[in-house]
């Protein structure tokens, strides 16, 4: 109590005190160069064993692809490959069918390389700590869904094929075999930032169930591309044309 009696004091006699003013003021400009400066030996020993773990983890080789793997609109292989990693192991996460998945197209921030993919290629692809999250929805909250980000960003998914004309989403056709009908429900896995209104889909906070699964986004890139690159099969990353305009 006296300590904070002792600072409103100090305010006080410092609010009263108005006839101090700044007459001066000097700077120096400090150039900082990386190249030219000194190293902290003791800093980069301290640091060592840590960059060495990190270098090993990020530089460990997942998979091998054939070509390099962009993203795109309306339809690119980077797209289409994300989406159905995502949603395959979701499902394998979920212990349920999953209907589709769906993948915010400013959320895929580099392209993967030809050659080597690693842990570090999964990072630059998905560097946020995004979680899986699994959507129950009614039908016309799914059209919603699609119509919405073929409107705007852009629409990638896995599990749908879908043609669109003047930005809408026509002749929705599911791998799995349903069709999208208004009133049946449906489920769709995605990230926690579209599931909780980002990207102006504030619609979905209005969804039947929202499930967390635990899951990052990034973990679960990873773990696909590992269990592919067991298979010593290379990617060949081609687009299987799910989204067309009309």
């Amino acid at each position: 109590m006296k300590k904070y009696l002792l600072l409103l004091a100090l305010a006080g006699l410092s609010a009263c005190n108005s006839g101090y003013h700044l007459t001066q003021r000097t700077a120096n400009r400090i150039g900082v160069d990386s190249l030219a400066a000194s190293s902290d030996t003791s800093v980069a020993n301290f640091l060592k064993p840590y960059r060495q773990n990190l270098d090993k983890t990020m530089n460990e080789v997942l998979t091998h692809s054939t070509a390099r793997i962009e993203k795109g609109l309306p339809d690119a292989p980077l797209n289409d490959l994300l989406t159905d990693a995502l949603l395959q192991q979701a499902i394998q996460r979920y212990g349920k069918p999953i209907d589709c998945s769906h993948l915010n197209y400013g959320g895929i921030r580099s392209n993967l390389p030809e050659g080597n993919v690693t842990i570090g290629s999964i990072f630059e692809v998905m560097p946020f700590d995004n979680q899986l999250i699994v959507l129950t929805v009614k039908g016309d909250m799914l059209q919603q869904l699609l119509d919405h980000f073929a409107k705007g960003s852009g629409l990638v998914v896995g599990g749908i094929r879908a043609k669109l004309h003047d930005k809408q989403t026509q002749s929705v056709t599911f791998t799995n075999g349903r069709t999208l009908q208004p009133n049946e429900t449906y489920t769709v896995v995605l990230s926690d930032y579209v599931a909780d209104g980002g990207d102006n889909a504030n619609f979905l906070k209005n969804a039947i169930k929202r499930e967390n699964i635990n899951y990052l986004m990034r973990d679960a890139l990873i773990d696909y591309f590992r269990q592919q690159g067991k298979t010593n099969q290379p990617i060949n990353p081609v687009s299987d044309g799910r989204i067309s305009i009309e």
